[in-house]
């Protein structure tokens, strides 16, 4: 989860909207990937660009399922910590795609394929197999990724 300090709030709650809030920084203790998303908002009879950080893929999958014609995903980027990216620091790239698993422990793992056709799990077990993932399915595919 994004932790906001008092310290950092802009303003009143309410000044900006109705139950919005604004801060100057966010921190975030887990090392777990997370997800930048581009969404576009029908506000005031036009389309608003918004950008959303997202925890995790569960609430990833709940923004992505709420859209229509009133709220449009218009990209997705994951942020990954240096052990899931296999780098030296925090990556973020453009998602082509997001699949979830369990592995044979049931525990779930995220399968992430990012634009440079990398793809990275969240498996901390160092004799992962993708091909023993039970129950597969599909969060995000993004749709530039087909072209």
């Amino acid at each position: 989860m994004f932790c906001t300090h008092e310290s950092e709030k802009a303003g009143s709650v309410g000044m900006f909207g109705d139950g919005l809030a604004h801060w100057h920084g966010v921190s975030r203790a887990l090392k777990t990937p997370w997800y930048h998303v581009s969404v576009k908002r029908w506000q005031d009879d036009r389309f608003v660009s918004v950008e959303e950080f997202v925890n995790d893929e569960t609430r990833l999958y709940e923004l992505l399922s709420q859209q229509d014609e009133t709220l449009k995903v218009s990209e997705v980027q994951v942020v990954t910590p240096w052990w899931v990216n296999g780098g030296e620091s925090w990556k973020m790239e453009r998602l082509r795609s997001l699949s979830m698993g369990c592995d044979p422990h049931d525990v779930p793992i995220c399968i992430l394929e990012v634009e440079s056709g990398a793809v990275y799990h969240d498996s901390h077990d160092p004799e992962f197999d993708e091909a023993a993932l039970r129950k597969v399915r599909v969060i995000y595919q993004s749709p530039l990724a087909s072209r």
